[in-house]
């Protein structure tokens, strides 16, 4: 049976049921229906109306005798209903606003910054996944002296900048961190990183032949280039707010959230859950959906974000399966649209574009 099914008095009178208990937790009565709202119909009649929605699916009591609860269908019917009726914390969204107009701020630290700020305006647990970084194709590699016995490591790709500092045993002057760039780019431009990585081992002994004299400096600057690429093409996945999800009424019993909490551990698993492909470019995923016993009572709302057309990150929202769908989608349009105005250029404070010899 599907929602066409449902009369207009029904879809009514559920999305009232669903939207009640959002915001309150508290099972759906025909009594509480009728004191909230402004129906003309009893509360016998409404009664009448929930059992048959029941008996469709929609809803579902917990206990004999007590008030009923949205089901997975139930949530589904209400997310399908309000999807181009989204709400906007605009204090809140201007936080993460803020964020892409920091010109100076790198790719990998916007994704970090945008996983804290998504979690503080939503207030439940967010995953962020910066994907496909083994495919990025290399444009060049910079090696920039900072204090002593440490220097940064720039790679820059169509998406921006991969960055990692550099520890040293001793000091290298400006010169010869300029020399250690601009061999790595000539051996390694245009591959991707997965290649590079791949490569990385044969391409050794021929750097450390060409550069004798620095050696010592090459090993440093390779082991932290393997570090650095397996870490993005591997991991490059960003979580924050694991402990909102105990604010929410399901899950103050440690017990009962202990299995999402561990979930939101699993950098591996999360990645596989946000990154799945979706119908456009915001979706919610509502308890049996998941096919995940762990997560039959929770909701991930998930959103592809893209930089030029390309797909830069995965941004995952996970909560009870009575989260705010509302403020969630229009919190996941907003981050959406902000990553496609995005110049990666300016992103990363690149001064290429007047700079011809650089």
């Amino acid at each position: 049976m599907s929602d066409i099914d449902l009369s207009e008095r029904k879809k009514q009178i559920l999305f009232q049921a669903v939207e009640d208990y959002i915001e309150n937790a508290n099972p759906i009565t025909s009594g509480a229906m009728v004191s909230k709202s402004e129906t003309t119909l009893s509360s016998a009649t409404l009664r009448n109306e929930l059992n048959t929605l029941e008996q469709m699916g929609y809803l579902k009591q917990l206990h004999t005798s007590s008030g009923r609860v949205p089901t997975t269908k139930g949530y589904r019917f209400f997310v399908n209903t309000i999807k181009d009726n989204c709400k906007a914390d605009l204090e809140g969204l201007m936080k993460i606003k803020n964020v892409f107009e920091t010109r100076t701020i790198n790719l990998t630290e916007l994704i970090k910054v945008v996983a804290d700020k998504i979690s503080e305006v939503t207030d439940y647990p967010t995953v962020v996944s910066l994907g496909g970084i083994d495919k990025l194709e290399i444009l060049s590699i910079k090696i920039i002296p900072l204090m002593t016995y440490q220097a940064l490591m720039l790679i820059e790709t169509p998406r921006g900048l991969l960055n990692n500092t550099l520890e040293l045993q001793q000091n290298f002057d400006e010169q010869s961190c300029i020399d250690a760039g601009r061999v790595l780019t000539n051996k390694f431009k245009s591959m991707t990183i997965g290649q590079m990585i791949d490569s990385i081992e044969t391409k050794h002994q021929e750097i450390l032949t060409e550069l004798n004299e620095y050696a010592g400096f090459f090993e440093y600057v390779l082991q932290a280039l393997v570090s650095l690429t397996k870490q993005y093409a591997k991991d490059g996945v960003y979580s924050k707010g694991a402990t909102k999800l105990l604010k929410n009424p399901e899950y103050q019993n440690v017990e009962q959230a202990k299995d999402v909490l561990r979930l939101l551990e699993d950098k591996e698993e999360l990645k596989t859950l946000i990154e799945e492909d979706s119908d456009g470019d915001i979706a919610f995923s509502i308890g049996d959906e998941l096919n995940d016993d762990r997560l039959s009572e929770c909701t991930i709302a998930k959103a592809h974000c893209k930089i030029n057309g390309e797909s830069i990150a995965s941004v995952g929202i996970i909560g009870p399966k009575r989260m705010d769908y509302a403020k969630i989608s229009g919190a996941l349009k907003f981050i959406v649209d902000e990553f496609n105005k995005t110049d990666l250029l300016e992103l990363n404070g690149d001064n290429k574009k007047g700079d011809k010899n650089g």
